[in-house]
């Protein structure tokens, strides 16, 4: 008998520690901090520069600066120790227009750069949902 107690306990502690949720990774953690979230930017910045949907928005953008402000933006938004200085989104996209259709192509562009970095898809998905709220800021009905 006490076998089989000993034998069921074992059983029961393995499957209450299975059940136990790990703490999960942060965003900025799961991003590769700084340093993988600058090379998510600059990936995207190279996708930017093929698509034809939107490259001709950043002809005379200053793209060292523009990949700081958006690195800095990102890491912000995930929570990571950086500060975001950068003047806010509604007025960085103000009076420039951007249509549904383009706003679209710079996501499919950032999804293709976490891609292209082998970032899982989970935390791809966690990104684009703390970025998703700033829809309102960029496109203007």
């Amino acid at each position: 008998m006490k076998k089989l107690f000993t034998g069921f306990t074992l059983v029961f502690f393995l499957a209450s520690c299975a059940n136990q949720s790990t703490p999960e990774q942060s965003l900025y953690d799961a991003l590769g901090q700084y340093e993988g979230i600058t090379k998510i930017t600059h990936q995207l910045i190279l996708n930017i520069a093929k698509d034809e949907r939107v490259k001709h928005r950043y002809k005379g953008v200053n793209m060292s600066k523009f990949k700081k402000g958006m690195s800095d933006y990102v890491c912000a938004v995930a929570d990571g120790p950086c500060k975001y200085t950068g003047d806010n989104m509604k007025l960085v996209h103000a009076g420039h227009n951007y249509t549904n259709t383009e706003f679209n192509a710079i996501v499919d562009d950032l999804i293709l750069a976490m891609e292209q970095l082998d970032i899982p898809v989970t935390t791809q998905n966690r990104l684009l949902a703390k970025l998703a709220p700033t829809y309102k800021d960029v496109v203007y009905h």
